[in-house]
This record gives C-alpha cells, structure tokens and sequence, in this order.
C-alpha cells in the first residue's frame, strides 16, 4: 500500500502560535482515499535544518506532501530546499512570473527579483495553480517519489489540494478506491469500555481495523476494511451497544441535531449560564442554523434569569442558581421568551473556584424541553478544566435533544 508523508513547514507552528490544521486535513483526505500517513513532520523556516530532515523523508518511497514556505518573504524557503535535495535547478514559469507582475503592478506594489520564485520550481516537475491565492504550488515526480509543495495559507492549501493533488494521485494510480471506511459516533460510555466492546466484536473480522478518538463526552470510531465488507461488523457493533450509539459518518453532533430539526420543522432556543454562549456558538457556526435556530440568552447573573428567563426568586433562593430547579425554569422560560418547540438550559460551576461539598466543581444541570411535554433533565459531574466542563455541557445538551428527535422521528415512520 502507497505510504504518505506530510512535512509542515513554518516557524509559528514549532512556536505553538497556531495549530497545524494543515496536516489534519491532508491526513483525513488521504486516509479517505486509502493512503496511510507514515508521519508527520514539522520543520523550521530554517534551510539547513530543513534540508537535513527532508533528505531523509526523501530516502522513502511513497507521497511526500509539504506546505507552507511558498511566499515572497526571506523565511520561504521551501522550493530551494526541495530543488537542492533533489539537486535538480530551480526555474521560472513564464506565464506565472508575468500573473505576479501584473498582480503586483495593479496594487502599487514593486516586484523584486525574489518574487519571481513564487512562480518557480524544480526542473522536470510543474507548477499547480492557486485559485484563493498568489503563490503558486508544485508537484515533482523524483524516482519513484511524488512530491507536492503546497501554501501555508489553509484555504490556499485546500483549495490546490482538492483542484490538482487530488487528480493527480488518481492520474497517477495511487488511490485506492476500495478501501472502506465508516465512522460511528457514541454518547454517555467510557472510551475503555466501548474499545473492550468494538474489540471483541472486530477482532472477528481480519481484515478490518478501528481506531477510536474521544472528544468531551463524544466518541467517534473510524473503521476501516481493505477485505471484509464493513457492514455486517458494523452493525452488530450499534446492536451490541444501542443506548450509546447516536449516528454515522464524520458530521459533527451540532450539524446532526440541525439536520433533525430541520427535517422535521422544530426550532431551538437556549439558555446558558455557565457555558457563556457556547452552546448558542456551535450551533450557529453551521451554515443554515437560522433556518431552525432562534437565538438564546446567557442568563450569567441571577438577575437576568429572573427578568429574561423568569426563573423565580425563591427557586433561586431555595435551591440556587445551579440547581434541577434553575435549569427547568430556564429551559421553560427561553422557549416560551423565542417560542421555539424545543429548548436547552445549561447551568452550572465550570470552575476552578465556586464548588461546595454538595456542588463541587464540574457540577452542571442540563434540561431539554418541548412544547409537546417532553421535559429532561440531567445532572453530571465532569473532571477537567474549565473549558473542558463547558464543551462537555455542551456536547451532553446536544446529545438529549439528538435523541429526543431520533427517538420522534422513529415514532413517525
């Protein structure tokens, strides 16, 4: 099976200044075309260490795919460190040199000899066009070695991978069709005993393989097969564990609950204390989410659960703001504020002061709430940081409205 290797390229990146969200999306479009990702490698805008290590990734067959260091500055170094690895010379596309000029002449902007190799690459191989941005990409085939050099830029880089690599690895033979892959996603079990559970069932089949990731309260399987059908394995999986599995395939849980009601012409409101809005954000980063979510209210202070939720002041005093009771009249009060069929209320101590011994930190109430009388409730103690309680809350609120409308689409068909 043809291996891969994703080389990032990029100070800020060894400096942990941003994630390297390039080599996540390289990794899974390849993985999907059945090429396995050998390693990936990170390495400085620095063209001696930089070469070294590249050196070495060329002594493998296979895909190498690199990206970043394609610009005009003095730390984009990657298309001389791959043409003197390769100890092929550098040369320079004439139509794309005169593209930059004219691009830099139209904005005011002088043109230096060092930015004509934004339009270069390495004798034998050929530029890949960048339709978001300005530097050109390039792909080489060196033995029997094929490498890609991308921009840093990720819309820059996804946009050059899905126009030109992607056909160019089916041009040349190296996706494989067949292989098979499905993703299933779990709620409310421990990653150990799910992966003792999979386990059993897949170590049956030889030819297929799991991997599992869990991400606030959410587990999500990849299962691949290269010989057995997944089918039958996968769905003795989901009869095996039915209260835990919630759904198939690589969406995520914000993107299924808005499928849903949308599907069946419900709307969302909610109220959040603790969770500080994002609940109300990952809802609304999917596109289309006006179409079934109406908006919420982050109720922080006491005061503003009584004036825009109606929680009632002896509820607050009687039992606190983080409370089964709270949370109700939270839920209550939002869909009845929005007029929205269903609701979900969040509050609780996210930490990393605030706990007591019957409400110790991590402590959060959830209620979800319909107008046809659906009404839950749950409480849950989460360990972690801060910011790991509020995903977790927000991951454990989507999840009961998920169900709730599985469990109602089910009733009608």
């Amino acid at each position: 099976m043809i291996e891969a290797q994703i080389v990032t390229v990029g100070q800020e990146l060894l400096r942990g200044e941003i994630p390297n969200t390039n080599a996540v999306f390289i990794a899974q479009e390849l993985r999907k075309r059945g090429i396995m990702v050998k390693f990936i490698l990170t390495l400085p805008d620095c063209r001696q260490t930089a070469a070294e290590q590249l050196k070495r990734c060329m002594l493998k067959k296979g895909i190498v795919i690199m990206t970043g260091g394609l610009g005009g500055t003095a730390d984009d170094v990657t298309r001389t460190i791959v043409s003197d690895v390769l100890k092929r010379e550098l040369i320079v596309d004439h139509k794309g040199e005169t593209h930059l000029r004219e691009w830099y002449r139209t904005r005011g902007r002088g043109f230096e000899d060092s930015d004509r190799l934004q339009a270069a690459f390495p004798t034998g191989g050929r530029l890949l066009p960048n339709r978001v941005g300005l530097a050109y990409g390039f792909y080489i085939q060196h033995e029997d070695r094929h490498i890609f050099s991308l921009p840093g830029v990720p819309a820059e880089m996804r946009g050059m991978f899905q126009d030109s690599v992607v056909s160019i690895l089916e041009d040349m033979g190296l996706v494989r069709r067949e292989n098979e892959h499905c993703m299933l996603n779990f709620i409310n079990i421990s990653e150990y005993t799910l992966d003792r559970i999979v386990h059993g069932i897949v170590q049956k089949y030889e030819g297929i393989t799991y991997g599992t990731r869990a991400s606030n309260g959410l587990i999500r399987i990849l299962f691949e097969s290269r010989t057995d059908p997944l089918a039958e394995c996968l769905a003795k999986v989901e009869k095996e564990i039915p209260d835990n599995f919630v759904y198939r395939g690589e969406r995520s849980l914000e993107e299924v609950v808005g499928s849903l009601l949308q599907a069946q012409n419900q709307t969302l409101s909610v109220a959040e204390s603790c969770t500080g809005g994002l609940l109300a954000k990952v809802l609304t980063d999917i596109p289309g989410s006006s179409n079934y979510f109406l908006g919420g209210v982050v109720a922080y202070s006491n005061e503003i659960k009584r004036q825009l939720l109606d929680v009632q002041a002896e509820t607050l005093t009687d039992y606190g703001a983080v409370s089964e009771q709270t949370a109700m009249e939270m839920a209550t009060g939002v869909m009845m504020r929005f007029s929205s069929t269903i609701a979900l209320s969040v509050t609780g101590i996210a930490g990393p002061d605030g706990g007591t011994l019957d409400k110790p930190v991590g402590t959060v109430y959830i209620c979800a709430a319909g107008r046809d009388g659906f009404l839950q409730m749950e409480r849950s103690q989460y360990m972690g940081d801060r910011d790991t309680i509020r995903k977790r809350s927000v991951n454990k609120a989507l999840s009961m409205v998920f169900l709730h409308l599985r469990e109602q689409q089910g009733s009608v068909t």
